[in-house]
């Protein structure tokens, strides 16, 4: 009965490897019968299977499979950050509208936006100049210290 099971297995490997390897491993299972035949069955389920899947070019399938899954789960779990990420941004603008305008802290921070902005521009104005200008003018700082 095991040795009709163990046929079939053969019988299910591509025609290639069967007219190739399917007399041989027969006849090592009936030798090795008596000594039992699970490890065979095994090794015939796990032939079975590369054979049908790494020979037969399904791996590619089974790849293409799996990276389109990893793709979809990475898309999926980056808008699921983005919803969250706007949720929160959208408190942080409820919660600042919902709080009453201070003028003083108002002033505070539009002084310092003019103040930076001030700098941005000297600095701006810097690099602008040609190279012998800005270094003569160090010179010139240097000679007033």
């Amino acid at each position: 009965m095991s040795r009709f099971f163990y046929r079939c297995l053969i019988r299910l490997h591509p025609h290639v490897f069967r007219e190739r390897f399917g007399d041989e491993m027969l006849c090592a299972f009936d030798e090795a019968e008596h000594a039992g035949g699970a490890a065979f069955f095994a090794d015939a389920a796990g032939s079975l299977i590369r054979q049908w899947i790494l020979r037969s070019g399904l791996w590619r399938w089974a790849v293409g499979a799996g990276i389109t899954g990893v793709l979809i789960v990475g898309y999926a779990h980056s808008e699921a950050n983005w919803a969250r990420k706007q949720v929160a941004a959208q408190e942080l603008i409820d919660a600042k509208r919902a709080r009453p305008l201070n003028r003083a802290e108002f002033d505070r921070e539009a002084a310092e936006a003019v103040a930076m902005l001030a700098r941005f521009r000297t600095a701006d104005r810097r690099k602008s100049r040609p190279l012998h200008s800005r270094q003569s003018e160090a010179r010139d700082e240097t000679a007033q210290d």
